[in-house]
């Protein structure tokens, strides 16, 4: 008795897998309908050629495994392109009648062809299909949550599936409900998304049952965290164990009620919140009256940065004893020592002087605070130290004080995370000293020189009585122009917060230094973190 069942059974795999008289015309329509039509969104004649392929097959004119792409095929245009869900699931239905292993296409697959081909298979009693491991994306379920609380789901992607991404879409049924529901993520950090599961569909205990996908263009799947006949769950109680679900970083959202005045709630934008309240700085706060700072709102901002200063210089015969007491020159030889010499000023002189140019100077670390005192102004000041001034034998200031005051663009710029540009005006104590090269021909009279009309004739003695050195008759120096004390300047700076609490700031300010005066342009950049 066994053999015979076993060749029936081999004669009907055969006959299963042989080809039928209408392939070859049956697998062309195939090609020519979602490699071409589908691809041009020409969805009526992709739907058109397909089932006219399957009509042509009929009975057994194709061989059934084909029959069965030609369904599948069929229930993806109506799905993914024409939005006839229940048609294509008809369509896949005779696709798993013919063969229990057909599958989608992954190029043209999406949530709503998913959705369909689940359906179909549910229908059969055939299982779902299991849902491939999320490589790219993390995400761990909240194990419980209480009632009348919403639910955060929070989501990461890597930087691949990061750049590949379109939107993240969260299907979730409430307990107790028939139906399922859709809200998409929004962003969150550099690659974090998230959302909140509102509390107006958490009402009464039992199984929050959800699915996140990541779709990219065309809304193929990339990447899924459960499904909806797969689904992830996260129990509803009316008492939870233990610290509440919250996204990194955040707060726990609190239960919702009917005060606005009601604790804090963790959210994205004002609809997430109940009436009254408004969404700062992450949490639901009673709004602001108009004009009114927001609560909730880090008013305090401590700041490290670093700042080089560069500045434009210039002068004529700057290393000599008039330029150095009186315009604020500085010159040093190649061993560090202090220039006191006597550099030729007529004739037959060499590069004594700097051209008009900008020139790196002086650099700074500045610790800051500042204050919000309205929702677009803050004041603050900066403590720094500063360096890179000219050495020893030379007077440098090595303090910085400063006094600023900021206007933030935008509306409510500190509510939320995000970009944050603004302008400022600040002023306070600095010395700015500024580095530069030359080369001085000593003086051949004031030297003793033998020949003082030959450069290379040297000296014999000390050009000055306040030196006792026998300088060279051709050296190089280095100059530093030395200006300050005090400075007052305007700039433009661009901060962005990719949380509540940190920002990351690049900024320039043009400044002019009193009462020696030099004009200062100074790029900076930092971190602060609000409190």
């Amino acid at each position: 008795m066994l053999r015979p069942l076993l060749a029936l059974a081999l004669v009907m795999a055969a006959r299963g897998a042989a080809a039928g008289p209408r392939d070859a015309q049956a697998k062309k329509a195939l090609n020519e309908a979602m490699e071409v039509d589908y691809l041009n969104t020409e969805f009526d004649k992709a739907e058109q050629k397909l089932k006219t392929a399957i009509e042509a097959c009929g009975a057994d004119g194709c061989a059934p495994v084909l029959k069965a792409k030609l369904y599948v095929a069929l229930g993806s245009v109506l799905a993914g392109g024409k939005k006839q869900l229940d048609d294509a699931k008809d369509a896949f239905i005779e696709a798993l009648k013919l063969d229990k292993a057909a599958a989608l296409d992954p190029d043209v697959a999406s949530t709503e062809i998913g959705y369909a081909f689940e359906k179909a298979k549910a229908e059969l009693k055939l299982g779902p299909t299991p849902a491939p491991p999320p490589k790219d994306l993390r995400h761990t379920p909240p194990e419980e949550q209480r009632v009348s609380t919403p639910v955060p789901l929070f989501v990461e992607l890597t930087p691949d599936l990061l750049a590949k991404a379109k939107k993240l879409t969260l299907a979730y049924k409430p307990p107790g409900a028939a139906d399922w529901k859709t809200l998409v993520l929004k962003k969150v950090g550099e690659s974090a998304f998230g959302i909140n599961v509102p509390c107006d569909d958490l009402r009464s205990e039992g199984t929050l049952q959800y699915a996140i996908t990541v779709e990219g263009d065309a809304g193929a799947v990339l990447a899924s965290a459960g499904t909806r006949t797969s689904p992830l769950s996260t129990t509803i109680k009316a008492k939870i164990d233990g610290e509440p679900p919250h996204w990194p970083g955040f707060a726990p959202p609190a239960t919702c009620g009917a005060k606005v005045d009601a604790g804090p709630k963790q959210c994205i934008d004002d609809r997430q919140c109940n009436g009254g309240l408004a969404c700062i700085g992450g949490e639901c706060v009673k709004r602001p009256a108009d004009g009114a700072m927001a609560a909730g709102v880090r008013k305090n901002w401590v700041s490290v940065g670093f700042s080089p200063d560069i500045s434009l210089v210039s002068g004529t015969d700057v290393c000599t004893a008039d330029s150095q007491a009186n315009n604020h020159f500085a010159c040093f030889r190649e061993d560090g020592t202090r220039y006191q010499g006597v550099p030729t000023t007529k004739g037959d002189k060499i590069g004594d002087n700097v051209n008009l140019g900008p020139a790196l100077s002086t650099m700074r670390i500045v610790l800051g605070y500042d204050r919000l005192l309205l929702d677009n102004l803050t004041a603050g000041v900066r403590v720094g130290f500063a360096f890179n001034g000219a050495p020893a034998g030379a007077d440098f200031l090595p303090l910085h004080l400063e006094v600023r005051g900021a206007y933030w663009l935008g509306k409510d710029p500190f509510a939320q995370p995000g970009a944050r540009p603004y302008v400022f005006a600040s002023g306070g104590l600095a010395q700015v000293d500024t580095k530069v090269n030359v080369e001085v021909l000593e003086d051949g009279e004031a030297c003793g020189a033998d020949d003082p009309s030959i450069r290379s004739s040297k000296c014999n003695h000390p050009s000055s009585p306040a030196d006792d050195r026998t300088e060279r008759r051709i050296q190089p120096l280095t100059a530093y122009r030395q200006a300050g004390f005090g400075f007052a300047g305007i700039g433009v700076g661009f901060s962005y917060a990719p949380m509540p609490l940190v920002a990351f700031n690049v900024a320039l300010r043009g400044s002019i230094t009193f009462p020696v005066v030099t004009a200062v342009l100074s790029p900076e950049a930092g971190v602060s973190l609000g409190f």
